[in-house]
């Protein structure tokens, strides 16, 4: 494990990657392209819109203020790459492969046609399909956009729409939070809505913990259907409940029966996944006559188990996490996706404002990525500019990389404990 109190300087390189002279022969190759130079990582603080509740999980609730780490990457020109980290424990044998990318041309790493990329080479398919290190990508994506001039999305593909429609995602387990009665689930739903949004993704999953027994199950229906009520009908709820029914097989299906008729878009884990269980589900729920999509993946790190998702026909969406999986790694598994017209991918945000705009720029060029996931989370490092938020969608501004610079006084909003790789 790592432990740095203050910077870490790790040197020199390690023969993995080809050297930038190796693509001398590619007429796109110059000479004096830039090269990776440095690559930092650090927590720096955020914070939401408002304060937030807890989930079947937490031990206390979100609140208000929060961290997140990222990763920074300068070119030799100058020229700043700023990117998310996801899940990933960032050890000593992670940042021994990190930093085989110093003195690299970034621009090596991707097959190009024109401006637009058309894939992976061989020797980077190790980081950017890996999840252990398919975060460095982001950043790697904003820096070459910078040189390019381009937003990254103009780098993955073809526009596919003008706005991108978003969820919000911030509705715990409020009352609990505040010692109240659902009323509050519902007040917060009516502002969500006058705020321009035009989905919501709840939190249910109250008796595993916070609410225990059937009185839970009650009370996470009382809420959807509070929820329901208090925004009407052209909106869509989708849930999300943690695990938070693991092995109540039947307190589920009364969740479910009961939520059905008020109209739920997705029901996402409910249980730890295990297809035999959603089967059965599914079963009880076709009997009396209703269907609910299934979302699953959030917690998923090898990638080759989103086909056998597509496969087996259970899972409607399927919900790599944007900042751990990567932006190429999530556009080839939604690619793989579109043979199978009942799946649909939602990369999965939390706590991340660069991983929104991330998810905004794969939704822009892929069709069957139909939502982003909005945690309403301001990172106070990063200034994004030009995003425009109309009629309930998001907009993506014609400013290149990820259209996100650095505040100006980025340094008293990060951590001591930078890792600094040159």
């Amino acid at each position: 494990m790592l432990s740095r109190r203050h910077f870490v300087k790790i040197a020199g390189t390690i023969p993995f990657l080809p050297t930038p002279d190796s693509f001398a022969a590619d007429p796109s190759f110059h000479a004096a392209r830039p090269l990776i130079k440095k690559i930092s990582i650090f927590n720096s603080s955020g914070s939401f819109y408002r304060f937030v509740g807890m989930n079947s999980y937490d031990t206390a609730p979100k609140g208000i203020k929060g961290s997140r780490k990222s990763v920074m990457i300068e070119f030799s020109d100058g020229t700043l790459g700023l990117g998310t980290v996801g899940y990933t424990n960032i050890t000593e044998s992670i940042i021994s492969k990190i930093r085989q990318l110093i003195k690299q041309d970034p621009l090596s790493f991707y097959q190009w046609n024109g401006d637009q990329i058309a894939g992976v080479v061989p020797a980077m398919q190790p980081y950017f399909y890996n999840t252990d290190y398919a975060w460095v990508e982001s950043a790697i994506l904003d820096g070459i956009g910078k040189m390019k001039n381009l937003p990254v999305w103009k780098m993955l593909g073809e526009s596919k729409r003008e706005g991108i429609d978003p969820y919000d995602g911030t509705l715990y387990f409020e009352e609990i939070a505040n010692n109240t009665d659902v009323s509050l689930i519902g007040e917060i739903g009516k502002r969500i809505k006058e705020d321009g949004y035009r989905a919501i993704k709840m939190k249910l999953g109250r008796p595993s913990k916070w609410l225990p027994g059937e009185a839970g199950v009650e009370r996470d229906i009382e809420a959807f259907i509070t929820l329901r009520e208090a925004v009407g009908q052209n909106f869509n709820i989708m849930a999300d409940a943690n695990n938070g029914y693991k092995g109540q097989h039947d307190w589920a299906v009364k969740l479910m029966t009961a939520c059905a008729p008020y109209h739920m878009y997705f029901m996402e884990e409910l249980f730890p996944d295990n297809a035999q269980q959603y089967l059965r589900l599914r079963e009880a729920l076709l009997k009396e006559n209703f269907f609910i999509p299934i979302a699953e993946g959030e917690d998923i790190r090898e990638m080759d188990k989103f086909d056998q998702y597509c496969q087996e026909g259970l899972y409607n969406y399927i919900q790599p996490d944007m900042a751990t999986c990567g932006t190429n790694n999530i556009l080839q598994t939604a690619r793989q996706a579109e043979k199978f017209p009942h799946v649909k991918l939602i990369p999965h945000v939390w706590q991340s404002q660069l991983g929104l705009i991330m998810s905004l720029h794969v939704s822009k060029v892929q069709h069957n990525i139909p939502y982003v996931e909005d945690s309403r989370y301001f990172e106070h490092a990063f200034i994004p500019s030009g995003y425009i938020f109309r009629n309930g969608q998001w907009f993506i501004p014609d400013k290149p990389g990820w259209g996100v610079e650095l505040s100006p006084d980025f340094r008293q909003f990060i951590a001591d404990d930078e890792i600094v790789i040159t």
